[in-house]
């Protein structure tokens, strides 16, 4: 009876957990479209802005300001919402609970995520506030807001129900003291100002002398093991992974010779992941929309639409928002498989001398499946191979999709549980 409470319990939470991402998806993806626009368009280093000489037009930099201040702000009132909504969900799936209750829970919840982002600034400066948007992640606002919960429910079974102005002051003191507690654990640790962040790149293998397929596809788990645990910040932008030594001497090498033949490290983490196992960032969830577009359901169908143009420049934090990906165990196998097929079909490939490996730096906000075409200098066989990965990811994810739609799930959870 114990085991089942406590199965219960995780249930409890990974449904509460859905829930507040769904109620916050549309800040998210607000502020995914006005990041899109930034990284593809307004900035110098940017796809669009190189391609279509923007440098002549002044106003373009100024709307890329604009831009950037517009995304952190939903960002920042995304994760603030996540972690409220978290806080009273998980509230009222745990006990029956009144509107007030679920209020002031989410209100503890708050006040504890405001206190652990306060840093110190210099007064001149600017406020004490950390930019969320810019530091925290899914996991870090929804582990806050569950024990913003924890924080309520602990001072009602200490304290006889009294007056709202009492139970105010027990809510503030408490979530006061628990951030200050969390803030100097994260001091002591070092590790930076998040309790979560950069915990995985300590088992990065870049450093190591391995093969790159082996360093690639060790990447490309760990990469995908943080989409699904939530370990991405909102505007996460899925870099490359570029193994800087082995892509500069492959760069060098290509410069010299103007070719891409014989390179001395043709295998490493840029020509495998970044250039093929990236496509609508970590888990290929480029992959996964296309296969909801074609088969899902009216909702999926519609979450899919609504992401499409931020997933196609990689930015997939919408989708993880609008679906329940984030520790759903059925969709774990496709997310990991879909990505590592990939590295290990283009190492295959590049090893034949079928493909040559991407070298070439691309600007930022490239479309996703031009990625590798670029890093080639325009290789025709390696944009078909792109699409053909593509083709075969969504194959990896179709039986999924499939299967979950003939699942039973929870009201207002889309039927990917």
């Amino acid at each position: 009876m114990k085991l089942n409470n406590k199965f219960a319990f995780l249930a409890n939470w990974r449904e509460s957990c859905w829930q507040s991402l769904r109620l916050s998806a549309p800040l998210l993806l607000l502020g995914l479209f006005f990041e899109c626009l930034n990284n593809s368009f307004f900035q110098p280093s940017s796809f669009f802005y190189q391609i279509f000489n923007f440098s002549h037009w002044h106003w373009v930099i100024e709307f890329g300001v604009v831009t950037t201040a517009l995304s952190q702000i939903c960002f920042s009132a995304f994760l603030l919402l996540l972690c409220m909504a978290t806080a009273a969900f998980h509230i009222q799936r745990c006990r029956t609970a009144n509107q007030t209750e679920r209020l002031q829970s989410a209100l503890a919840a708050l006040l504890l995520l405001l206190t652990i982002s306060y840093s110190h600034r210099i007064f001149s400066i600017g406020a004490g506030l950390n930019w969320l948007g810019g530091q925290a992640t899914f996991l870090e606002a929804i582990l806050v807001g569950l024990l913003g919960a924890a924080t309520y429910y602990g001072l009602q079974r200490l304290f006889v129900r009294k007056n709202w102005t009492l139970q105010l002051w027990q809510i503030t003191l408490a979530s006061l003291f628990e951030g200050g507690v969390i803030r100097e654990i994260n001091y002591f640790l070092q590790c930076n100002h998040w309790f979560l962040s950069n915990i995985l790149s300590y088992l990065n293998l870049s450093n190591y002398q391995l093969p790159g397929v082996i360093v690639a596809s060790w990447q490309s788990i760990l990469n995908t093991l943080q989409l699904w645990i939530g370990a991405v910040s909102p505007g996460n932008l899925t870099a490359d992974f570029n193994d800087d030594a082995a892509n500069s001497i492959n760069l060098a090498a290509a410069l010299t010779k103007n070719s891409l033949k014989d390179l001395p490290q043709p295998l490493n983490v840029h020509s495998l992941l970044g250039s093929y196992a990236l496509l609508g960032g970590s888990g290929q969830l480029l992959a996964l929309l296309l296969v909801l577009l074609l088969v899902g359901k009216q909702q999926q169908k519609r979450a899919a639409e609504l992401n499409l143009f931020p997933v196609f420049f990689n930015l997939n934090g919408g989708l993880l928002a609008e679906l329940p990906l984030i520790f759903n165990w059925r969709l774990l196998g496709p997310l990991l498989l879909a990505p590592l097929v990939s590295i290990w079909l283009a190492t295959a490939a590049i090893a034949l001398n079928i493909l040559p490996p991407a070298v070439y730096l691309v600007p930022n906000g490239t479309p996703a499946i031009l990625g590798a075409f670029l890093g080639t200098n325009g290789s025709w066989r390696v944009l078909i191979f792109t699409i053909l990965l593509l083709l075969i990811s969504m194959l990896i994810y179709y039986p999924f999709v499939k299967s979950s739609m003939c699942c039973k799930t929870n009201k207002g959870v889309a039927n990917l549980a």
